[in-house]
Parts: structure tokens; sequence; C-alpha cells
């Protein structure tokens, strides 16, 4: 079920191409989890280090289209696995660090860099360490379909070192966000 604004738009188109893919044998979740990590972990940071900014916005979006579709096709063909989804976390946060270190080292912006990195790497973190020990996690406002909207925009834009900014405050902030909450007791 989708949990915000993006991810409902995002679901509009995946979900649809999940129903059209269900009965293609040669397209697996797991096909499109490498693809995703292709075109927004290698294919991205490569043109984002050539400053070619609004083509590697462009196959963020496209990547991040894919990341939700692999999901979906894994539902809809009831294939979803364990296995599946620590492949696709352990790529998304390959994925989220190779943009993010494309972006510091072009614009040298290094200290937005640094904190977008450990932001982005606590916000999936602690939601994962809090459910770990039978907790519920809380929905936060840094999720990572609202990084990978500000990634796109920041690189349609060509904007780097800002986009590094506001990745580092808004993901640092959802992960203290996070963290605030998982620390309350239960009542």
């Amino acid at each position: 079920m989708p949990r915000g604004i993006i991810e409902s738009i995002n679901k509009r188109i995946t979900v649809p191409i999940a129903k059209r893919l269900k009965y293609s044998p040669y397209i697996t979740p797991n096909l499109i989890t490498w693809i995703s990590f292709f075109l927004s972990g290698i294919v991205a940071p490569f043109l984002i280090l050539k400053e070619l900014y609004p083509l590697a916005g462009f196959f963020v979006y496209l990547g991040a289209l894919l990341d939700s579709l692999d999901g979906d096709l894994a539902r809809e063909r009831n294939q979803t696995s364990t296995e599946g989804a620590i492949l696709d976390a352990v790529l998304d946060r390959y994925i989220d660090l190779f943009l993010i270190a494309s972006l510091t080292y072009v614009s040298q912006c290094w200290v937005w860099g640094l904190l977008a990195m450990i932001g982005s790497s606590l916000v999936p973190y602690v939601r994962a360490k809090t459910e770990a020990v039978g907790k519920k996690s809380v929905s936060t406002f840094g999720s990572r379909d609202v990084r990978n909207l500000i990634l796109f925009l920041g690189l349609i834009l060509s904007l780097p070192c800002e986009t590094l900014g506001v990745l580092a405050v808004i993901s640092n902030l959802s992960a203290i966000h996070r963290f605030y909450f998982a620390l309350k007791k239960e009542v």
C-alpha cells in the first residue's frame, strides 16, 4: 500500500506495467532490480561525473521507477522473498552512496556530501534496526522516494551542491525523527 504522494504517483505507472509483465518468463523481479541498479547506480553517477546533470536526473527517475516495479512484479507473481528484499535493500544503499559520492566529487561540497551520505544511510538503518527488535517504525518525510525526487529535481536543475545540502538536511532530520520515535516506550 502506498505510503506517500510520490509513491502513489509512481504506483500509477508501475502497477499496470507489473500486471502486463506478470506472465513474461524472461523478465524477473531480480532482473529489474539489477537493471535499476545499473541505471541509477552506474549510469547516473557516470553522467554526473561528466556533468550531464539533466540526463543523470532522467536515469535516477527511471531507476526509481524500476525499483518500485521489481516489488510490484514480485507481488503480482506472488514471488516475494526475503532474498529479493535483501538484494533490493543492499543495492539501494549502493545506489544512494554512488550518486551522493559522484555529486560530492564533482561539486567539491565535501561537508554536505558527507552529511548526505550519513543521513541517507541512517534513514533505512534506523527503520531496519527498529523493526528487527520488534518495534514498529514510523513513516517519515525523508523516504527513499523523497530523496530520489530531491536528486531528480536537483540534477534536472543542475544544482549539485544545493542538492547535497537539501539531501543532507532532509535525510538527517528524517533519521532523527525515526530514531526519536524508536526510543519512545510503547504504551
